[in-house]
């Protein structure tokens, strides 16, 4: 209801909607923002930790990698979702003021479907799927949409490919035997000095 228990009309209902979708539009940016800060520094982590040859608290890091690049698709794919309700949000409108009626739109139905997946999302977008079944704009939901989709395991390929990506052109730190080897061959080069040295003396 609206003030003073007046029922809001279809066009300030598409036009209240259209401000909370680019309200969490915004916050959907924010979060992706956010999120490419934080990889900037886990593959700076994964750099200096390759260098110093500790491969195996890099790949821990690269698959949080991973994990966070799978979120972020999944935060720009909902944000190209809510973007395509806006925009069929805009036709309904125009479409109610040349006929007076707007049909069910299977296309926002779509869309609400996979954004109220998203947690961040969820909330939001489950209470305005209700308000526009009430409006006659999409059908009633199934409660089993709103379910949180599993995450999958990534593959070694997919990590492995990660961690060529960030490691091409760094340099790893000499091994032990790399080290060692360096040593005794420069070593070796040392004593043959010294007895060629010592040869010519004697001569």
């Amino acid at each position: 209801m609206g003030l003073f228990g007046k029922k809001p009309t279809m066009d300030e209902m598409v036009r209240k909607w259209k401000r909370e979708l680019k309200r969490e539009e915004r916050q959907i940016e924010r979060s992706i923002r956010e999120i490419q800060g934080q990889e900037r520094k886990t593959e700076i982590e994964i750099k200096k930790l390759a260098a110093k040859n500790d491969l195996k608290s890099a790949k821990v890091l690269a698959r949080e990698l991973v994990k966070s690049r799978a979120a972020k698709a999944r935060l720009y794919q909902s944000k190209a979702n809510i973007s395509g309700i806006s925009m069929q949000l805009t036709q309904q409108a125009s479409m109610l003021k040349m006929q007076k009626t707007m049909g069910k739109s299977a296309q926002i139905m779509g869309m609400m479907n996979q954004c109220v997946k998203l947690p961040q999302l969820n909330k939001v977008m489950m209470a305005m799927s209700r308000e526009m079944e009430r409006a006659g704009l999409i059908e009633e939901m199934m409660d089993d949409v709103f379910e949180d989709e599993e995450e999958s395991e990534e593959g070694e390929e997919l990590l492995d490919a990660i961690m060529d990506e960030i490691l091409a052109g760094v340099k790893t730190a000499p091994t032990v035997n790399s080290t060692l080897e360096a040593e005794t061959t420069g070593q070796e080069a040392d004593l043959g000095d010294m007895k060629s040295r010592l040869e010519q003396l004697k001569a």
